[in-house]
């Protein structure tokens, strides 16, 4: 059974190397954050949506539309952060949700909270389709068994095709289903108290993915594809670029 009371928790840092003060950057007039927290409320599957911040100047504008918590500064990772949060408010399983995603599909959401019906943790994946996505170690590839379940997470590409290696990429894209994952985690309540009581585990410190702590204490992961591939605000030029995708779909 699904679990009943599942909250979305947004993580939100002032701090960024590549965008200062992210979180509070105007998208057609609008917080980046609220944009978020008003996709999220549209997922049919959470009781409620909470921000989790270290900084006050995102508290403070938060607050006035929707629940928000502040965290300690010092967290290895949003999981880490987000059971901060977690273990205070009364809930069954949290969905972690990135906040640099104004354009996140509800559809999306309810997919990742809905595998929890029967994994005690889930994320989201979708078929890589652009050649420059295929070598690019931003982009995190996942190889899943036949349960549908996370076999690995790499920033390198996954599999070899020991058969195509010499072929173009775009020959290789076509001869084999490779997976991007996208940063959004569901987690059972008590998975998510037992996976930050474990030590950065060295699967994670060397690709620098947070989701190698799960595997390598033998947490399974439901990988559940989808055909939404993510947009995400990683540098103020992508403002403008989502204000012209948003402008798209009101005109659409």
């Amino acid at each position: 059974m699904r679990p009943v009371k599942i909250i979305g928790i947004i993580p939100a840092r002032f701090a960024s190397t590549r965008f200062p003060g992210k979180p509070l950057a105007l998208i057609a007039g609008q917080p980046l954050i609220q944009r978020v927290v008003e996709q999220c409320r549209r997922a049919r599957f959470l009781s409620d949506v909470v921000v989790a911040t270290d900084d006050e100047r995102i508290f403070a504008a938060v607050k006035g539309f929707c629940r928000v918590e502040m965290t300690r500064a010092d967290h290895p990772s949003g999981s880490d952060r987000i059971a901060e949060v977690a273990g205070r408010i009364a809930n069954d399983a949290v969905v972690n949700i990135q906040g640099d995603e104004p354009l996140i599909e509800p559809a999306v959401i309810d997919a990742v909270a809905g595998a929890l019906e029967r994994d005690e943790m889930s994320t989201a994946a979708t078929p890589i389709r652009h050649p420059d996505e295929y070598e690019n170690p931003n982009v995190v590839k996942v190889v899943v068994n036949a349960a549908g379940r996370a076999l690995y997470f790499s920033r390198r590409t996954i599999p070899f095709l020991r058969e195509a290696a010499n072929r173009s990429i775009s020959e290789q894209l076509a001869a084999f289903p490779f997976l991007k994952h996208l940063g959004i985690y569901g987690f059972r309540r008590e998975t998510l108290m037992r996976l930050v009581q474990f030590p950065v585990s060295p699967l994670e410190q060397a690709e620098k993915l947070e989701q190698l702590r799960a595997l390598h204490h033998g947490i399974g992961i439901a990988v559940v594809t989808v055909n939404y591939d993510s947009v995400g605000v990683d540098v103020p030029a992508d403002v403008a670029r989502v204000e012209k995708l948003l402008a798209a779909a009101r005109g659409a």
